[in-house]
């Protein structure tokens, strides 16, 4: 059996292929199944041919086959399947061996109930052994009740996060029943309010447990650390939490409600080492003392960490307080600054190639020597693009929003109260220009109050100079031994922290806030942060195994992996009742097999019943 490309008249189609020999022995080709929008790389065809051949010959691959292939094979088999022309998969475990002779089962009357969700949450559990986390819970008094409820709270951040009042209905649909060997419904809703309490309690204690269990299992250098903050809003007032506050730097754009600031703390692989929550209107500059001051014991001895931070964080005195701590940093220049370096910008033969990347654009640089640190300035094609755009669409919606108000002035809108002068248009020029900041400074807004005239023009040399800058941004660094490649590389792990970020707003249920209280906000954090340690366990061990992927792709692979009842009539009366896992697809086994999930250890419980006449 092998696959072969069929050119047709719209496009090249994939076949899979079998010799056979017709009735006068001569070879012919037997067309299996047109593989349509099934794509397989070239040098995995083969191995693929041969082992959907294998399978429809009712044999299973002993060893997990590799991802691209077992992903193939499923495809393959899913549509010989629909098609009939593959059997459903049988089960021949050895689970089945009190079953009753075929021959006295009612085989038309089987059936399965009670599907739970599993697939997800083997690595999850996985993740949470590997890290001690029961262990810890329950040196700090936790009882076995309050662990499994713990790991509820958490699973459901990375699962599909509700509020602690649906958490039970959620739970219901899994098979933590199974996994946890316990009856999780036992106990009220409030537990999770108490739990989440209880967590934050003992907060500074459980995460100098997982840095240095992280650091034990990984073996980590901790030579750099990424510091990034971000904020989420409140829906509701939440008066009661002196945190929540309102402020024009809201990352969701929400200056109408009331937020808060989490700082966060990564090491170079992206391991979380600490947090805080910080009042929404405080300014980024003034938090990162705070959070760095207890962390000099997550750091290797004898060698001094690398602080990168954003330009919004690295202020003359943070920079200042970094050096006489013993730190050194890579930060990022305010892009407000780089006009002092608008002429090396402009000598580009000076500039040399690095951060090479398959998937991107190389990256510009030069280097030049400051007082205090070692300028790398650098010019990236692909930020030139996006800057581009970004001015481009604010200057669309700045002259959108001048145009209506000119309209209004022409109307004599009486909101404008053009009769009293020009104070009340004045504001909404104000208004307008800074929700439009990066266009109107190139632009001259005047109002005549004689002739009611509003008149605007662009600063064509200001702005031709603002754009030849597009795509140039400038890093800072303390340390002179590094190479402009290795001060490069070292900045874009920020990227990092944005990426965790991103996962905790979206997948893991950070925002937004409905809890008021403080205690109880500090603690919504705290779960997320959780979720995170054990996501991104997950991913670093896939990635150490040679497969570099996502949470939320695992996740995806995983969800159709469950546990069901089995019911078994037999025509002697009685029933069988059987609870176990189903059998993983190939993509399944083969993230298993990586994470070191032995299947073979799920529970199957076998109950059988006298039916009632």
């Amino acid at each position: 059996m092998y696959i072969r490309e069929k050119n047709t008249k719209y496009a090249t189609v994939l076949q899979l292929v079998r010799g056979a020999r017709d009735d006068n022995g001569k070879v012919k080709q037997e067309i299996i199944l047109s593989l349509g929008d099934i794509k397989i790389p070239d040098e995995l065809r083969k191995t693929v041919a041969h082992e959907v051949e294998y399978r429809m010959d009712g044999y299973q691959a002993l060893a997990p086959l590799e991802y691209e292939v077992a992903k193939a094979v499923d495809a393959i088999i899913a549509r010989l399947r629909e098609e009939k022309k593959l059997p459903e998969a049988s089960h021949q475990e050895h689970a089945y061996a009190e079953l009753p002779a075929p021959e006295l089962i009612h085989a038309d009357l089987v059936e399965h109930e009670n599907g739970r969700g599993l697939g997800p949450l083997l690595p999850l559990i996985t993740a949470w052994n590997s890290l001690g986390l029961s262990e810890f819970l329950h040196e700090h008094k936790f009882n076995p009740r309050q662990i499994r409820s713990a790991q509820i709270a958490i699973f459901n951040r990375l699962l599909e996060p509700v509020s602690e009042n649906e958490l039970m209905d959620w739970a219901s649909t899994t098979a933590l029943n199974e996994l946890l060997g316990e009856r999780i419904e036992l106990g009220g809703e409030d537990r999770f309010y108490r739990l989440s309490d209880k967590l934050l309690s003992c907060r500074n204690a459980l995460e100098f447990h997982l840095r240095e269990k992280e650091h034990e299992l990984f073996h980590l250098n901790r030579t750099i650390i990424l510091y990034d903050l971000t904020n989420s809003y409140f829906e509701g007032q939440a008066a009661e939490n002196p945190k929540a506050r309102r402020s024009a730097n809201s990352k969701e754009k929400r200056s109408d409600c009331p937020i808060v600031s989490v700082g966060l703390v990564l090491d170079g692989e992206g391991f979380i080492l600490t947090h805080k929550v910080f009042p929404g209107n405080l300014h980024d500059s003034k938090s990162m003392v705070e959070v760095l001051r207890d962390l000099h014991d997550s750091c290797d001895e004898g060698q001094a960490p690398i602080v990168v931070l954003d330009g919004g964080i690295a202020s003359e005195k943070n920079l200042a307080w970094l050096r006489d701590n013993g730190y050194d940093y890579a930060v990022n220049g305010k892009r407000t600054t780089r006009r002092k370096f608008a002429a090396d910008f402009m000598e580009l033969n000076r500039f040399h190639k690095v951060g090479e990347r398959d998937d991107k654009a190389p990256v510009f640089v030069r280097r030049l020597e400051s007082e205090t640190d070692h300028v790398l300035l650098c010019r990236s094609d692909e930020r030139k693009k996006k800057e581009d755009a970004i001015v481009s669409k604010t200057e669309e919606k700045l002259l959108e929003a001048l145009e209506k108000l000119a309209g209004r002035i022409a109307k004599k809108d009486g909101k404008l109260h053009l009769e009293k002068g020009a104070e009340t248009l004045n504001r909404n020029i104000g208004k307008i220009t800074s929700h439009y900041v990066r266009a109107a400074k190139f632009y001259h807004i005047s109002y005549d109050e004689k002739t009611r005239i509003l008149t605007w023009n662009r600063d064509e040399p200001d702005y031709q100079a603002d754009a030849e800058l597009h795509g140039c941004y400038h890093l800072r660094c303390s340390r002179a031994d590094l190479s402009d490649d290795e001060i490069w590389r070292i900045y874009i792990t920020l990227t990092r922290v944005e990426s965790a970020f991103r996962l905790m707003k979206s997948e893991l249920g950070l925002r937004p806030f409905y809890h008021y209280k403080e205690y109880r906000c500090d603690g919504h954090v705290w779960l997320t942060i959780l979720a995170y340690h054990l996501l991104h366990w997950v991913e670093y061990m896939l990635k150490l195994s040679g497969y570099e992927t996502t949470w939320p792709s695992v996740r995806r692979i995983l969800q159709t992996h469950c546990y069901a009842t089995l019911i078994i009539p037999t025509k002697d009366g009685l029933e069988y009742r059987i609870c176990r896992p189903g059998r993983p697809d190939e993509r399944q086994r083969f993230i298993y097999s990586k994470l070191g999930i032995n299947l073979s250890l799920l529970p199957i419980r076998k109950q059988r019943f006298k039916k009632k006449m």
